[in-house]
């Protein structure tokens, strides 16, 4: 994709963008007149807005369901909802460029939530009778109760940090309030961006494309770093090493981003990406994570001192990738980023 990184300035660059992504040269419809049209460029704005105000009734809905009686396998769909509105604010930082400051907290107070959720919900996805008895439609039994009272006043002080006056709540509507249009002032490489998103990429959003379009070159910069960086994932053999797992992490993060990214742009414009791609995107990443639960099942199991169960783990996750690698023989395994 050799459009990728470079600033896609005239008409005819942005037909062969469209063409080069898989799409027809009419993608989308009279684009030249849209983007000189101020009250299209308005209806691109608030499209964003609009999304990521979604994204936060959700997130505000799930956590005022999030009580002292929550366990931890009813705090998956939380974790998701938090990362949601997170991926608005990592897909079109420049919007905000105004507010970076603003932009930087509101995103590291979704980090942090992100993170003691995801902590709590942890002691479910490790935890393999807990994890079966859900899939057997019983009800999952939790044997560390102190692990999971610790676990859970952690979620619930950030909950009210989320809903305090002045609080995150408050300041994602302030963020959102103040989104602007992009300019050639405000597309700047910032070292806040994430690494899986504009902070990882030699790519630019361009202010004559729309938001979903920015999305995808976005996409295909994410997508050349994870072709790239593949051999080396394939070469492990024991993805539970310390320097191992980050690579195999890191990849597994890069595909789900791509992925998600996908999503984001498919509520802006759903012929962004072909949606039958985007599930076989994330078909590989569950299959990949299920290998990293079981590094992450052994780490817990390490912290315990229940080394030989943990050891048990990692073996599996070992045995897990082999097989997985081999199952892929004469199939490139990132092939649905082709047709994305």
């Amino acid at each position: 994709m050799n459009y990728i990184g470079r600033m896609v300035l005239g008409f005819s660059a942005i037909t062969f963008l469209c063409s080069s992504a898989g799409f027809s040269s009419d993608f989308p419809p009279n684009l030249a007149q849209q983007v000189s049209d101020p009250t299209q460029k308005q209806n691109y704005t608030s499209s964003i807005s609009k999304l990521a105000i979604k994204a936060k009734s959700v997130v505000d809905a799930g956590l005022r369901e999030f009580n002292d009686a929550t366990l931890p396998h009813q705090a998956k769909d939380l974790r998701k909802q938090i990362v949601r509105l997170r991926d608005i604010l990592d897909v079109f930082p420049h919007n905000f460029s105004r507010e970076l400051k603003l932009w930087d907290d509101v995103r590291d107070g979704l980090d942090d939530g992100y993170t003691v959720v995801g902590d709590y919900k942890d002691l479910f996805d490790t935890n393999t009778d807990a994890v079966k008895a859900l899939e057997e439609g019983g009800q999952p039994e939790y044997a560390d109760a102190k692990k999971i009272a610790s676990r859970r006043k952690k979620v619930l002080a950030w909950k009210e940090i989320y809903f305090a006056d002045g609080g995150l709540a408050e300041k994602i509507v302030l963020l959102f309030d103040d989104i602007r249009e992009l300019d050639s002032e405000n597309i700047q490489p910032s070292k806040k961006y994430s690494d899986f998103f504009w902070g990882g990429v030699a790519a630019l959003p361009s202010p004559r494309l729309s938001p979903a379009q920015n999305a995808r070159v976005l996409i295909d910069a994410q997508a050349e770093v994870a072709a790239a960086e593949h051999p080396d994932v394939l070469a492990i053999k024991n993805p539970s090493t310390e320097h191992n797992e980050l690579v195999f992490h890191d990849h597994r993060k890069r595909l789900r981003t791509i992925a998600k990214v996908c999503n984001v742009a498919n509520s802006l414009s759903a012929e962004t990406c072909h949606a039958d791609a985007v599930k076989s995107v994330e078909a590989l990443v569950v299959e990949l994570g299920e290998i990293e639960d079981l590094i992450i099942t052994g780490r817990h199991l390490d912290e315990d001192g229940k080394e030989k169960k943990a050891d048990e783990a990692y073996k599996k996750a070992e045995k897990k990738f082999s097989k997985m690698k081999k199952d892929y023989e004469g199939r490139d395994m990132l092939e649905a980023l082709s047709r994305l």
